[in-house]
C-alpha cells in the first residue's frame, strides 16, 4: 500500500516496494502514482495496421521482453493468447512508456514529463529502483500549448532551392524553393513560413531510403503523394526509392513547414519530396 508524506512547497514522498523493479516497471509506477504521460496521439503517433502490429509485437518479445512482459501485466493481457486488439493495445503502451523518460542520477532515476493528473501538470523528481518517488514538483500547466500538436518539419531540416539546400528555419515568404507545377519541377516564391513549439514528449519519425536520402519529420506530416510519414513502413516506395528504415525519436524545439505557390505546394526536405500541411492556411 502506497504510503505518501507531504513535504514543503507542495513536494511529496511514496513509498516503495520490497522487491527492485524493473525500468518499465518504474515507469508504471510512476503513471500509476504521479499520472499518465501526455503527448500528441493520433494522427501525429503513427497507428499500425492489424499486421504491423503483429510483427512490432513479435519483435518486442524478442528483443525487449522486459517491456513485453510488463506491458502485459499492467494491462492484464493473456500472452499466449493475443488478439489483434491486444496487439495495437501494446504498441500504444510502448508509445506511452517512452514518453515518460527516465535518467540514471546516482542510485536515483529523474523524471520529468507532463502528466494528466488529471489537468495537465510539469511533474518532476526521482525514483529509486524499489519505487520510491519524490515528487519535487507539480506545477499546472498548458498541453499541447498554442498551435496544437506539430505535424511538421524538425527545425534541422534542409530545403531545395536555386542557391543550394537551406535551412527550413532560414526561410521566408518570398524566397524560391523548388517545387512541382503542373507535374514537372520548377523554382517558385514560398506563400507561408510557419512554426510551432513541439510538445514536451513530442516525437519524430526518421525516414532512411535505399539510396541513402533521409528525412526528420512529424508522423502526421504529409508525403509528396499524400500519406502520412507515420504510415510509411520499410519496403514501401517514397519520390523514387524503397524506404529501408524508420526509427522513432524524441524531438524538442520549434517545428516548422512552408507552402511554395505551386499547383501541388510540395517542396524536397533533405532531398525527399514532401507535401505541405499549409494549404489551407491564412497568409
Amino acid at each position: 500500500m502506497l504510503v505518501l508524506a507531504l513535504t514543503a512547497c507542495g513536494s511529496a514522498k511514496y513509498s516503495g516496494l520490497s522487491q527492485p523493479l524493473t525500468t518499465p516497471d518504474l515507469k508504471y509506477r510512476l503513471i500509476d502514482t504521479i499520472g499518465p504521460p501526455l503527448f500528441c496521439g493520433p494522427p501525429v503517433v503513427r497507428m499500425p495496421s492489424d499486421d504491423e502490429a503483429s510483427q512490432e509485437v513479435a519483435a518486442l518479445r524478442s528483443q525487449d521482453a522486459t517491456s513485453f512482459d510488463a506491458i502485459v501485466h499492467h494491462e492484464k493481457l493473456d500472452a499466449a493468447h493475443l488478439t489483434a486488439t491486444d496487439d495495437r493495445r501494446i504498441v500504444q503502451q510502448v508509445q506511452v512508456l517512452q514518453a515518460v523518460p527516465l535518467q540514471a542520477d546516482g542510485q536515483l532515476f529523474r523524471f520529468d514529463y507532463i502528466a494528466g493528473r488529471p489537468s495537465a501538470e510539469h511533474v518532476v523528481g526521482t525514483i529509486d529502483d524499489h519505487g520510491v518517488i519524490s515528487l519535487e514538483s507539480h506545477d499546472p500547466t498548458q498541453f499541447p500549448g498554442r498551435g496544437g500538436c506539430p505535424i511538421c518539419l524538425a527545425a534541422t531540416t534542409r530545403i531545395a532551392t536555386p542557391d543550394g539546400p537551406i535551412l527550413v528555419s532560414d526561410l521566408r515568404a518570398g524566397m524560391l524553393v523548388w517545387t512541382v507545377d503542373a507535374g514537372k519541377r520548377v523554382a517558385a516564391p514560398i506563400a507561408i513560413v510557419r512554426y510551432t513549439p513541439a510538445p514536451f514528449g513530442h516525437r519524430v519519425i526518421r525516414v532512411v531510403l535505399a539510396d541513402g536520402r533521409a528525412v526528420i519529420a512529424s508522423p502526421g506530416h504529409p508525403t509528396g503523394d499524400g500519406r502520412r510519414v507515420g504510415e510509411l513502413n520499410p519496403g514501401d516506395l517514397l519520390d523514387g526509392s524503397r524506404v529501408a528504415t524508420i526509427n522513432v525519436l524524441p524531438y524538442s524545439g520549434d517545428t516548422w513547414d512552408l507552402l511554395p505557390l505551386s499547383s501541388a505546394g510540395t517542396y524536397w526536405a533533405d532531398g525527399v519530396l514532401l507535401g505541405s500541411t499549409l494549404a489551407n492556411a491564412e497568409p
